[in-house]
């Protein structure tokens, strides 16, 4: 079972080519080569909306709201898509 079906419900890329999701911050820390907490930088960093005026205060709000996630949290944004 591909691992984007149940850990990636938003992202655009989950049913293309398993290539395509290199660099996403989950796969990155789904197949270990970071093992630390995924933060609002990890995603908004590489995200596509980063500089869309009409999501601004939705990313602003959702970075607002998962500031401080409970222990082994990590952040998530539905409109979250990398470039």
């Amino acid at each position: 079972m591909d691992f984007r079906t149940y850990r990636c419900a938003w992202c655009a890329h989950k049913n293309g080519p398993l290539e395509r999701c290199g660099t996403c911050p989950k796969y990155v820390k789904i197949t270990g080569r970071k093992n630390n907490r995924l933060t609002a930088e990890d995603f908004c960093s590489i995200c596509i909306n980063r500089d869309n005026s009409e999501l601004e205060i939705y990313c602003e709000r959702n970075r607002y709201f998962q500031r401080d996630p409970a222990p082994g949290e990590d952040f998530d944004c539905y409109k979250y898509c990398p470039e």
